[in-house]
């Protein structure tokens, strides 16, 4: 998962379009550090995921 996030008042209309083609062909390298971010993206949203479905104990 990837945001782009450009500003209007700082960036030019014809390079935002550039930044974000380059952004949409980038590839994942599947980096480790890359690899561990996404699994605790992945697991957050697994968490979430339980806490509604009320699968998830409250410890307090």
């Amino acid at each position: 998962m990837n945001v782009l996030c450009l500003s209007g008042k700082v960036i030019g209309s014809s390079l935002a379009l550039e930044l974000v083609e380059t952004f949409l062909v980038s590839h994942f390298r599947g980096a480790p550090r890359h690899r561990r971010r996404l699994a605790k993206v992945r697991a957050l949203e697994n968490e979430k995921t339980q806490t509604r479905q009320g699968t998830r104990k409250c410890t307090m």
